[in-house]
């Protein structure tokens, strides 16, 4: 949960469901971008309205892409056949 100070020595609670919930579209494209900028986020290709398993998938093949010079062959094959299907 977030935590805030003030400069008169208050401390406050966020709750993050509630925090989230009140920011509008461009609120959240800004806190993606400054999660890209620290690294948070890489390669992100989340966008507002992606499902559930949109945003797995996708996340999954950031991965692959990320590490695929830790890929072995024999994986490597397999994700060429796969590609090969379409």
């Amino acid at each position: 949960m977030p935590r805030f100070y003030t400069e008169v020595e208050a401390e406050f609670d966020v709750d993050t469901d509630e925090f989230l919930s009140s920011l509008d579209k461009d609120d959240i494209k800004e806190l993606i971008e400054l999660l890209k900028e620290q690294g948070y986020l890489v390669n992100n290709t989340i966008k507002l309205g992606d499902s559930i398993p949109e945003i797995e998938f996708n996340n999954t093949i950031n991965k692959i892409q990320s590490n695929r010079l830790r890929l072995t062959n024999e994986e490597d094959e397999i994700l060429r056949k796969i590609a090969s299907r379409f």
